[in-house]
C-alpha cells in the first residue's frame, strides 16, 4: 500500500514539474509570474488531491484487497473441492466402465435364468392345465361311455323284452299252455345263470 501511495505521489510530482518547465518556457516574464502563481496554486491543489487520494487508498485499499483476496481464496477452495468431487466421480465412472462388460454379462445371465424360470413355470402351469383338462375329458368320456352303455343295455333290454314278448305271443298262439309254461321256466332259468 505504501508503495502504491508513494508511486501516486511521485507521478503527481513528476507531472507537476514537467508542466511547470513547459509553462515557464512558453510565457513571458510578467505573464510568467502570473502563470507561476497560478501554476503554484494548481500544484498545491494537485498535491493536496494526490495526498487525499493516497490517504483514501491507504485506508480503503487494504480492506478491499483483503476482501477480494479472501473471495479469490474461497473460490479457489471451492473450485478445488469441485475438482476433487469431479475427479472422484470420474474415477467412479471409470471403475464402473471397467466393470461394465462383467455387469452386462451378469445382467444377461440373470435375465436368462429368470426367463428359464418363467418358461418352466409357464410350462408347468400349462402341463397342469392340460392334465386337468385330460382328467375332465376322461371323466366326461367315462360318464358318456357309462351313459351310452346304460342306454345300450336299456335299449338292448327293451329290444330283448320286445322280442321275447313277440316270441311269447307267437308261441302262445302256436303252443299249448303246458309247453308255454315249460318254455317260460326255461327262459327264466337261463336268465338267472347269466
Amino acid at each position: 500500500m505504501r508503495r502504491m501511495l508513494l508511486g501516486v505521489v511521485f507521478c503527481s510530482g513528476l507531472l507537476v514539474t514537467t508542466a511547470s518547465l513547459a509553462h515557464a518556457q512558453s510565457a513571458g516574464a510578467q505573464e510568467a509570474r502570473e502563470e507561476e502563481q497560478e501554476f503554484k496554486l494548481h500544484l498545491i491543489n494537485s498535491i493536496l488531491f494526490a495526498i487525499g487520494f493516497g490517504f483514501l487508498l491507504w485506508k480503503t485499499a487494504p480492506a478491499f484487497f483483503n476482501a477480494r483476496s479472501a473471495d479469490i481464496q474461497k473460490a479457489i477452495k471451492d473450485a478445488t473441492g469441485l475438482k476433487i468431487q469431479a475427479d472422484f466421480r470420474y474415477s467412479e465412472i471409470d471403475r464402473k466402465m471397467a466393470t461394465l462388460p462383467e455387469e452386462v454379462k451378469r445382467m444377461r445371465e440373470e435375465a436368462r435364468v429368470g426367463m428359464e424360470r418363467e418358461h418352466d413355470r409357464i410350462r408347468q402351469e400349462t402341463q397342469e392345465e392340460m392334465d386337468r383338462i385330460r382328467r375332465k375329458i376322461a371323466f366326461e368320456v367315462d360318464a358318456f361311455r357309462k351313459e351310452g352303455v346304460r342306454r345300450i343295455r336299456l335299449h338292448t333290454a327293451q329290444l330283448a323284452l320286445n322280442a321275447a314278448e313277440r316270441r311269447l305271443r307267437d308261441q302262445a298262439d302256436s303252443l299249448s299252455s303246458g309247453e308255454f309254461v315249460d318254455d317260460f321256466i326255461h327262459l327264466v332259468e337261463r336268465g338267472q345263470t347269466r
